[in-house]
Order: structure tokens, then C-alpha cells, then sequence
């Protein structure tokens, strides 16, 4: 099989190409000695065995090592361009990622399945429309911008079953519970992967969900930590980092331009007062190529 492993901040991810149906005939040989996925689809959400082999790929010891996969695949939807079917380390399915949906932006182009700088990503959780910015010295692509829709603070939708709710509960099109800190050593001691835990087995999340420990340093910059469902406490969370944002905007902590700093790197955040979008900004970079 072979992949590309990228990065948005360290969040980093293994992309399995399974738009091209040559490529999927040259993994015949695999398919049929594994016995996984005999639609031809090397991940496939209806095959049981995928989640051990997502798990088996992102294990840092005895696979590639990564926070998920990321298949990029042909898109169902007649106004996407490509869709990302993405899984998280523990095998589980994501509905969306702006980290990775960033690294796959930089894939479809730098990769040739598309010369289009404007690109309509069919996911779980909706369209996304990216705007590939090109390096100009190199001519790929080094910064990737995301419309990353209406932050959505409807219990019911996020979901989360709390009527009132002393931390901020927000979905991305994935659900977040965002926790504010009042300073940058409590942010640095915050426990939380006992909290991400916790909070993620509570039956008022019926499908898990993100935690994100954010301290306001100013009205232009957040510090934050994330612990991602599914994978643990993560580089960077490009969905936790627009939850975030939405909820200091929402309090009146910061202002319509924010950079969330994350330990790997900064995002830059803006809110579109018009439609009510978020648009992420951020690099996205390829670490390697390989066959597993």
C-alpha cells in the first residue's frame, strides 16, 4: 500500500490515495492477501476489519505513526471536487478535521489530481471550501485556507445533552467543549487527559468529543491545548481551534481576527460578520512517501 504522511502543525496524518481505480487494481494483491475490504476500497467504512488496520497504521511503534488517516477519495457529490473520508488513531470514523482537510487540499494539487486552487471538499460534516495558496518559490502549495462554516452552540446539534453548561459547548461540524483558563501556567499544568477523559465518557456527549483548554492571553491571541476524541492530546486541532475561537468571540473575549497558538504552531482564525463563517489559515507540509 502506499501513502504520503503530512502534517498541519504537527497534527499529522497518512494519506491513502483511492481516487484512482489503477491504484486501487495495484492493491489487489494486498486486498486479497489480507482479506480487508474486498470492495476494493483499502478503507472502507462498511469493512469491520478497517478500524485494526487504521489502528495497526497509526501505532508509532509498530506502524507508520500518525494522529489519523485520511482517505482522499473520488467525491459523491456532484459540486465537491474530492472527498475526505477520514478515520481517527483508534480506528473510529471523524466527521471533520481543518488540520487535515488542509493536508489534503496540498495532496490533490502538489499530487496533480487537480490544478484548481479553489477546491470543494465533500466530508461528513458538510462542503468545505479551501483556497490553496502557492508558495511562490517553489510553486506548491504552502498555506491553505478553510471555510469552516457556522460555529453552532445548539445543544442538540453539537450533540450535548446539558440545558446549562458551565463550559462553552460548540460544534465544527464535530462537537467541542471548550474550557477557559486564567493564565498561561494554568493552561501549561491544565490535567487534560484526565478532564478530555472524563468528559468524553459523560452520557450527555453521546458521541464523544473534544476538549479544548484555552487561555485569552489578548483580544488577539489564544494559547490553547486540545485532547481529541479518538486520538488523545494532539499538536494542534484545526476544528478545536475554531471552537475555541467561536467561544471567546461569543463571550467577548477577543476580537474577529484571532491567532490560536497550539504547541505545534499557530492558526489564524477570522469571522465573516456577513454569513457567519469562520475561515481557517494555516501550512500544511509533507514529511514523507512510503509503501506499508
Amino acid at each position: 500500500m502506499e501513502f504520503v504522511k503530512m502534517h498541519g502543525l504537527g497534527n499529522d496524518f497518512i494519506m491513502i490515495d483511492d481516487t484512482d481505480i489503477g491504484q486501487k487494481r495495484h492493491r489487489a494483491g494486498f486486498v486479497a492477501e489480507s482479506g480487508c475490504c474486498e470492495s476494493g476500497e483499502l478503507l472502507s467504512v462498511s469493512d469491520e476489519r478497517t478500524p485494526a488496520l487504521v489502528r495497526q497504521l497509526c501505532d508509532r511503534h509498530r506502524g507508520i505513526g500518525a494522529d489519523g488517516v485520511i482517505c482522499v477519495c473520488d467525491a459523491s457529490h456532484p459540486q465537491a471536487d474530492f472527498r475526505m473520508k477520514l478515520y481517527n488513531a483508534d480506528g473510529s470514523m471523524a466527521q471533520m478535521c481543518g488540520n487535515g482537510i488542509r493536508c489534503l487540499g496540498k495532496y490533490v494539487y502538489d499530487h496533480g489530481k487537480t490544478e484548481k486552487v479553489n477546491l470543494r471538499i465533500e466530508t461528513d460534516a458538510g462542503i468545505r471550501r479551501l483556497q490553496l495558496i502557492k508558495n511562490e518559490e517553489t510553486d506548491r502549495i504552502g498555506m491553505v485556507r478553510v471555510d469552516m462554516g457556522t460555529p453552532d452552540f445548539v445543544p442538540e446539534h453539537i450533540p450535548a445533552r446539558f440545558s446549562a453548561f458551565q463550559p462553552v459547548c460548540v460544534s465544527m461540524g464535530n462537537p467541542h467543549c471548550v474550557l477557559f483558563v486564567d493564565s498561561r501556567e494554568a493552561l501549561e499544568q491544565f490535567p487534560l487527559k484526565r478532564e478530555g477523559t472524563f468528559l468524553g465518557t459523560l452520557e450527555q456527549f453521546p458521541e464523544g468529543v473534544n476538549v479544548e483548554a484555552a487561555w485569552v492571553q489578548d483580544p488577539g491571541n489564544i494559547r490553547m491545548r486540545v485532547w481529541e476524541r479518538g486520538c488523545g492530546e494532539t499538536f494542534a486541532c484545526g476544528t478545536g481551534a475554531c471552537a475555541v475561537a467561536a467561544a471567546a468571540m461569543r463571550q467577548r473575549k477577543c476580537g474577529a481576527s484571532v491567532q490560536i497558538r497550539m504547541p505545534g504552531g499557530t492558526l489564524q482564525i477570522q469571522y465573516d460578520r456577513r454569513y457567519g463563517h469562520l475561515y481557517l489559515t494555516g501550512p500544511a507540509e509533507e514529511i514523507c512517501r512510503g509503501k506499508f
